[in-house]
């Protein structure tokens, strides 16, 4: 059967939009899986400070050494976390005790506290959602 002139032009001009539109939806499934992986930080913790109470919503006598039993603070400001959810966690001695805190606006100041029940070294440690440290302080219980 011949061919009519310019059927294979418009065939096979077709195939290559239907070749380039392929690429393109294959490219954006791809660009969609790769998207939790590049899940966004709850914010950063822009100032983090140790101390032995909260006044006036700032930290008070700031200090990283406590004695047995006296409760310590970590007083925060964190930025560009609105409706995220950090984590405080509190470790020592094996033994870890988390604190999750809500964050209501993109300048936000928030604080958790712990008695400090075991004498030695402690670490407190932020995360946001995805588990990426944000901050990490140590204190003293003597």
């Amino acid at each position: 059967m011949p061919c009519m002139p310019g059927a294979g032009r418009t065939a096979s001009g077709f195939l290559r939009k239907e070749t380039a539109l392929k690429k393109i939806v294959l490219l954006m499934i791809a660009m969609c899986l790769a998207l939790p992986g590049l899940a966004l930080s709850a914010g950063s913790v822009a100032q983090a400070k140790l101390g032995k109470g909260i006044v006036e919503r700032e930290i008070s006598e700031e200090t990283d050494t406590y004695a047995l039993n006296e409760t310590a603070y970590l007083w925060m400001r964190v930025v560009d976390g609105q409706g995220e959810t950090i984590t405080v966690t509190w470790s020592s001695g094996g033994e870890s005790f988390e604190v999750p805190l809500p964050i209501g606006s993109n300048s936000w100041r928030t604080w958790s506290s712990k008695q400090l029940h075991l004498a030695g070294e402690w670490t407190v440690t932020v995360t946001d959602s995805a588990g990426a440290t944000l901050h990490e302080a140590t204190l003293t219980v003597q």
